[in-house]
């Protein structure tokens, strides 16, 4: 019922304004007793286009009241009701066909819509002159190939270009509207033309306002002389206008066929490349695109040529680009899958703190890359002894995880082989060093501590000093002699110290990541602010006292990267 009402109102509205634009035609510009210059010719097809039937029935029904009131016989009127419908159906039909897959079928931006709307018109014309002299002649005696036959196919041609024309552009510019405003799209009413377009209307409108103006300026001359005779006369009038119509018409629009070949359709094609590459597609499909748009026009000898020969070098230059790329990449991943897996062998290999009843254990490490150069290792020895150790590779890295890995294997055989800490550093020291071929070395400090007596026996090569605490104490730098760095010097001796803990004291080593670490005005954490946080921290577990050592360290060094591996072993006795 919806659409009933709505198709009723749209039949009213395109049969008033046909009415209206129309009656006043018969009066004052009436040539013939059955003929007039009529502007309301081109309306059915244009209404047909716009709103289907009903508004080429609007037109028949308000034209057949204005032949009633002309006072027409029957025999005239009804048959031109039916000839109205027939002229402006067909070619509306034929016109939306041709227009089906546009979404915008008003549009006259290609010039092969200009040449189908003019041969429908042409077309139109001569089957509209046919079909109202037949009507004619059922009354009054006259031939088909007459000035009234040539007067009604003139009227027709001109108004269908002169009104039809402006009425498709102002048309495609409401749907246009539409179109952005159902798609979400900024709506505001604005004249968005392509340069083809531009071209178009630009002649088109160009070839009417110059035909009409011509026109008209010639009437007082045609007048002087055919004035008697009003079919002479506008059919003079007629015949200038419209030979100057299809003159200018068919003349631009052979130009503009060429300027479309050869300069819009390719600057159009070109403007599109760019929106290849925000297409959701493959990268190479993109560019596949890009070199299929250029390839026709890359023999232009034109400025188009030498713009469409610099898009396909890009093209072929980003191929290569983009293969290079992937290959780079996927050789990246590579790395990045094998420093992954490095990583998760590098954490397997460092053991967890040992639970030992009367003894708080707890160790971390934490590379400044994938993987580092800094470890850590407790284990017992037998029931009694606990060999502790912790120690720092020269460098970061790869190269200094793989020398890591070989410190702490032959480090640990050397301790469990019942070495004390200075013959397993001797030996260890020799064994590095005969094959140091890149200059590396490892500074360590090694202990076993007898967990049921509290006695420490521990080596050192040239690692950091640890921290101590002794009960209801305060951290303190430990008093403890250093020897050499492991691999620099074969043959090298260390020495054994021993250290006698009590129920309460606290160990804690370190590497030099946390003193050495920088912030972002390049100054160091040093050893008095990590003094500092141990002595807050004094109170709380190990573990804890680690974690907040290491946040410490974080917030200190802000934005500023991690420069080198930071490690830690701690240990309490309760």
């Amino acid at each position: 019922m919806k659409n009933i009402h709505k198709y009723i109102l749209i039949a009213v509205i395109c049969g008033l304004i046909f009415f209206i634009l129309g009656y006043p035609c018969r009066e004052l510009f009436k040539i013939s007793d059955t003929t007039e210059v009529r502007i309301v010719a081109a309306l059915p097809l244009l209404f047909g286009i716009s709103f289907g039937f009903f508004g080429i029935l609007g037109c028949a029904i308000a034209n057949l009241i204005a032949d009633i009131i002309s006072g027409y016989d029957a025999i005239i009127f009804i048959p031109g009701f039916f000839v109205q419908i027939i002229y402006g159906y067909v070619p509306a039909v034929i016109w939306n066909h041709l227009r089906r897959k546009d979404k915008n079928k008003f549009k006259l931006d290609k010039v092969y819509k200009n040449v189908q709307y003019m041969l429908i018109v042409i077309l139109d014309s001569i089957a509209s002159a046919f079909m109202v002299v037949s009507v004619i002649k059922l009354k009054y005696n006259e031939q088909y190939f007459s000035l009234l036959s040539a007067n009604i196919f003139f009227n027709q041609f001109i108004t269908m270009v002169v009104i039809g024309i402006p009425y498709l552009i102002c048309a495609s510019l409401i749907c246009q509207h539409h179109i952005r405003k159902n798609h979400h799209e900024p709506s505001s009413f604005i004249f968005s033309f392509s340069l083809n377009e531009k071209f178009i209307l630009f002649f088109l409108v160009s070839s009417i306002v110059i035909s009409v103006a011509i026109g008209s300026a010639s009437y007082p001359s045609i007048a002087l002389k055919y004035g008697e005779n009003n079919l002479y006369l506008w059919n003079y009038v007629y015949f200038f206008i419209g030979g100057l119509l299809n003159i200018c018409i068919w003349v631009s629009l052979g130009f503009l066929f060429y300027m479309e070949r050869t300069v819009t359709k390719p600057i159009e094609s070109m403007s599109k490349i760019a929106r290849t590459f925000g297409q959701n597609t493959d990268i190479y499909e993109r560019i596949n695109n890009i070199l299929q748009k250029c390839q026709k026009y890359i023999y232009f000898t034109s400025e188009v040529g030498e713009l469409a020969r610099s898009y396909k070098e890009m093209a072929t230059e980003l191929d290569d680009y983009v293969k290079n790329l992937t290959e780079a990449t996927a050789k990246q991943q590579k790395i990045q899958t094998e420093l992954s897996i490095a990583t998760a062998i590098q954490r397997a290999a460092l053991s967890r703190p040992i639970e030992v009843e009367g003894i708080e254990n707890y160790a971390v490490m934490r590379p400044a890359l994938e993987v580092g150069g800094d470890f850590y290792d407790n284990f017992f020895i037998d029931d009694d002894h606990l060999a502790l150790l912790i120690a720092d590779v020269s460098g970061k890295g790869v190269p200094a995880a793989l020398f890591m890995m070989v410190s702490k294997i032959v480090l640990k055989h050397n301790l469990q082989h019942g070495l004390s800490p200075a013959e397993a550093l001797n030996r260890a020291n020799d064994e590095l060093a005969e094959h140091n071929v890149h200059d590396m070395f490892v500074t360590c400090i090694c202990g076993i501590l007898n967990i049921k007596t509290g006695k420490l026996v521990y080596a050192n090569a040239g690692h950091e000093k640890p921290f101590i605490k002794h009960k209801d104490g305060e951290f303190k730098i430990a008093d403890v002699k250093s020897g050499f760095v492991l691999a620099g010097m074969p043959g090298y001796k260390y020495q054994n110290f021993e250290a006698q803990l009590q129920p309460g004291d606290t160990i804690f080593t370190y590497t030099d990541g946390i003193p050495e670490a920088t912030n972002e005005k390049d100054e160091e954490f040093g050893m008095e602010r990590l003094q500092k946080v141990l002595n807050d921290a004094k109170d709380d577990s190990v573990r804890l006292m680690c974690r907040k050592v290491r946040m410490a360290v974080k917030e200190f060094s802000g934005k500023a990267p991690q420069f080198d591996d930071i490690t830690m072993l701690s240990f309490k006795m309760k």
